[in-house]
């Protein structure tokens, strides 16, 4: 039943999945996409035990003001740190995906050590599989959206292993 008000919610009020996320789920990741009027957004519950009748995550990709292109819920995360910045020895490059069916929805950071942990870019990608996702191979992702800097709101202390 929740399920349902919540995608109700968001096809009827796409403004509200555009802001952040609802209640009781708290903003894991957001962005806007670069060069475009989209905006993902990675959502979870920061207490499961309290809601055990709902998925501990969800994402949205909306574009404009039109309802959610996509939205999927999830039980857990999986972390991914394939990449590094090799021309910035201090940052640390780290990815959280979500799994629907058989695709993996992700952002990857990558946080400026010597700016306090300040994320400097952050990018929405997508896999194929779950493996595609964590393994070592880089360029793998069948889709790669580069976030706007100035949007990105991250619950730092979720998405550090």
């Amino acid at each position: 039943m929740k399920r349902r008000l919540l995608a109700v919610a968001l096809a009827l009020f796409p403004f509200a999945a555009k802001a952040n996320c609802l209640p009781p789920w708290q903003t894991l990741f957001a962005c806007d996409i670069a060069g475009s009027s989209a905006r993902a957004e990675f959502c979870e519950i920061a207490d499961p035990e309290s809601h055990k009748s709902l998925k501990s995550h969800y994402y949205t990709y909306v574009v404009g003001t039109k309802p959610a292109e996509l939205y999927f819920e999830a039980d857990g995360y999986y972390f991914s740190t394939k990449d590094t910045v090799s021309d910035h020895p201090t940052d640390l490059a780290m990815g959280v995906g979500l799994a629907n069916k058989n695709y993996v929805y992700s952002f990857f950071v990558t946080e400026d050590k010597t700016l306090d942990g300040k994320i400097r870019e952050a990018e929405i990608r997508v896999y194929k599989s779950l493996d595609a996702f964590s393994n070592d191979a880089k360029n793998n992702e069948q889709l790669r959206l580069q976030c706007k800097t100035s949007s990105i709101v991250a619950n730092q202390d979720n998405i550090r292993p």
